[in-house]
């Protein structure tokens, strides 16, 4: 697993969460149902109790540590859902910013955002590759429903400008793989990996709970925003 996460900058990991823990899940997160932009909410592990002791237990946590070391801890949460009523598509990108407390300069990290309230901030590049992305799927998740869609390898050359980066997709659109996953499959990915998705053919549920681990502290006084265990 750890080296072909390695290589390839993502790694499926089927049937991780059995189908009780499935409908478990899904039952919690239906207490999210009713708030605004419940299909990308934030601050899981703050809000829900059973998020943050599926972060902190295996296989979640075993898996972390396998691939970042015995440090590794969850920093953050996210819930994604893709239905009829918010079927998005997203473009070619990498994820470079972290989630923290608070806006407090420190040198090497910038510039700083803001998403539905929570403060982020983009880091020197080895925080981003020390971070590892588990996306656990509580549907079936298909071209149907707006797979994930990544490019083997582009996690190699760390951080790239957005010109680059398109440059890059477009001469690699025959290595394009879309990650097909079932409910309970988790799939491992590098921040720094290419990754896109197309709106869903047919919207349906494609709930997804994104959860990050990191192995590094952030130098003092910067805090990540849900540091967990």
């Amino acid at each position: 697993m750890k080296q072909e996460y390695e290589t390839k900058g993502y790694f499926l990991y089927e049937r991780a969460i059995d189908q009780d823990g499935v409908a478990s899940l899904i039952h919690v997160l239906s207490a999210i149902e009713k708030e605004a932009n419940n299909y990308g909410f934030r601050d899981l592990i703050g809000r829900l109790p059973a998020i943050r002791q599926l972060a902190l237990s295996p296989p979640l946590l075993s898996i972390a540590k396998e691939v970042l070391g015995d440090f590794a801890r969850p920093v953050r949460s996210v819930f994604f859902d893709k239905v009829k009523g918010a079927n998005w598509g997203v473009p070619w990108h990498q994820d470079t910013s972290i989630a923290v407390k608070k806006h407090i300069d420190v040198a090497g990290f910038g510039p700083w955002s803001e998403k539905q309230g929570v403060i982020h901030v983009e880091p020197p590049e080895t925080y981003l590759k020390n971070t590892l992305t588990l996306r656990i799927h509580l549907d079936k998740t298909d071209r149907e429903n707006g797979v994930l869609r990544v490019i083997p390898g582009t996690h190699i050359d760390g951080r790239v400008k957005s010109k680059q980066l398109i440059n890059i997709v477009e001469k690699s659109q025959d290595r394009v793989v879309e990650c097909n996953a079932g409910p309970g499959d988790v799939l491992l990915m590098c921040p720094l990996l290419f990754h896109s998705s197309r709106k869903a053919l047919n919207p349906s549920h494609r709930r997804i709970v994104h959860i990050e681990y990191s192995s590094m502290t952030l130098p003092d006084p910067l805090e990540w925003y849900e540091s967990a265990g």
